[in-house]
């Protein structure tokens, strides 16, 4: 288990006087838990009681436990040691928030050090990224979920008892106004089903048998009308409109497909109006995190700079790559906002550039640099050289140009999770916003905005409690 799920001074609210409202506290019974493991690694087991999900209020709380392969330090004591830990948990499944209200480390079978607060006192916050808490979290919100399912199901047939069958529906003539059910083929019907043939060669309907239809004529050689084929059917595609793949899934900043529309003009676009998880946010409230400097293979040249999806892309063709928590990423592209989308601390900024990776499963992360007036930046001059004139229009790069010269020098950011700022608007995107902003002359501001024509920022999300980690 993580220092996370029962580091006390990370979670900033325990209380100095719980030690002693707990000394008399018996933690959760083993004998009446049914641990489940619901994650296991080389240095730890991970598992909920199944005994004690319930709901409560608005939550879902749980007993979570660990064993632990090698002897961890207490946080607030470094000279004590555990093996073993027990937590009671209280998930917001809505707001995806967590805390801990009961916490419990054993060395060896003996009780070492115990603390709590009150469901009142709690401090609810998000869960980091695949940390212990978010994988118990998920497995308590899909335990809630069934719950639910499972209560609309006895209720719905306790609303709607089955009666005892009178007649089966195939002995009821059908209504007038029914819809038949679909006719079998001819390869799927029963020789025994067929009509009988009359003696006239025609069958019951008045038509030829299949086989006799089916026959070459051999008059037709000479017969020129015979030449010309049946109309045909319409195709798909041509007399009729296209369905999902030619479905209008344009959209812009503003007007009647602006941002507030996103989630209504397509299916696929639900998520942006939907999402509990959407960026881009104000960057405040933040916990300290001590967060490594991110490690970045950025020396390869961009390829291209096109004007196309409402704003200013440059190809980073390939070799570029970041990791984060030991995952390797690619660089795919960069685009530019003009004015910035994210905020930090309430500031907006001149414009942001936002360096999308991908994994080889598809996860995101984004690297987001911010760009504020001041003196010119020689990298945006001669990005700015090689746009091409035309929207949609991709122009390659003559002159060098590397990720790593759009990077400021300092390595500190903030950390959160969100989404894409654009449809889609898919969520679980890892957003990196570096600290320090990058200067660009009011010249060079004044040349970007031309060329993308308008302001392509999607105005701030609700951040809903997020944890930003800096």
């Amino acid at each position: 288990m993580s220092r996370y799920l029962f580091s006390l001074t990370y979670s900033r609210f325990w209380l100095a006087s719980s030690l002693l409202i707990l000394a008399c506290l018996r933690p959760v019974d083993a004998q009446a838990a049914q641990w489940l493991s619901i994650k296991k690694t080389d240095n730890n087991q991970l598992m909920v009681d199944k005994q004690s999900l319930v709901e409560e209020k608005t939550y879902i709380k749980a007993w979570v436990k660990v064993d632990y392969s090698q002897p961890q330090k207490n946080v607030e004591s470094v000279d004590r040691v555990y093996n073993h830990a027990k937590a009671l948990w209280y998930f917001d499944c809505a707001k995806r928030k967590a805390a801990t209200i009961q916490v419990f480390q054993y060395d060896q079978g003996e009780l070492v050090y115990s603390a709590g607060t009150t469901l009142k006192q709690a401090d609810f916050i998000e869960p980091l990224p695949d940390s212990e808490v978010e994988i118990t979290q998920q497995y308590a919100c899909k335990w809630q979920a069934k719950e639910k399912q499972r209560a609309e199901a006895i209720a719905k047939r306790a609303a709607n008892p089955i009666q005892p069958a009178v007649a089966s529906d195939k002995d009821k003539p059908a209504a007038t106004n029914s819809v038949a059910e679909p006719a079998a083929t001819p390869a799927e019907t029963n020789a025994a089903d067929k009509p009988a043939e009359k003696a006239d060669g025609k069958n019951a309907g008045g038509s030829k048998p299949a086989t006799e239809a089916a026959a070459p004529n051999p008059a037709s050689k000479q017969d020129p009308a015979a030449k010309k084929p049946e109309p045909a059917a319409a195709a798909p595609g041509k007399d009729k409109p296209a369905k999902a793949d030619k479905e209008d899934k344009s959209w812009a900043y503003s007007g009647a497909r602006g941002p507030e529309k996103w989630g209504s003009l397509n299916p696929d676009y639900a998520v942006c109006n939907a999402g509990s998880q959407q960026s881009p946010i104000n960057v405040d409230n933040t916990i300290t995190a001590a967060l490594k400097p991110i490690k970045r293979l950025q020396k390869f040249p961009l390829k291209n700079i096109a004007l196309k999806d409402h704003s200013l892309i440059l190809d980073a063709g390939s070799g570029n790559m970041m990791v984060l928590d030991q995952k390797p990423y690619q660089l795919k592209y960069i685009s530019v906002h003009a004015p910035s989308e994210h905020q930090i601390k309430q500031k907006s900024y001149a414009a942001e550039l936002q360096m999308v990776h991908e994994d080889k499963a598809g996860h995101r992360v984004i690297i987001a640099v911010m760009l504020e007036e001041g003196a010119a930046n020689s990298t945006i001059d001669t990005l700015l050289n090689s746009m091409p004139k035309e929207k949609e229009q991709s122009r390659a790069l003559a002159i060098r140009v590397t990720p790593a010269d759009l990077m400021p020098a300092k390595p500190a950011y903030y950390r959160y999770t969100g989404s894409l700022t654009s449809p889609p608007c898919t969520e679980g995107v890892q957003w990196i916003i570096m600290k320090e902003a990058l200067k660009i002359s009011k010249g060079q501001l004044t040349s970007l905005q031309q060329a993308i024509g308008e302001p392509n920022l999607r105005p701030l999300q609700d951040s809903q409690g997020r944890m930003i980690l800096e």
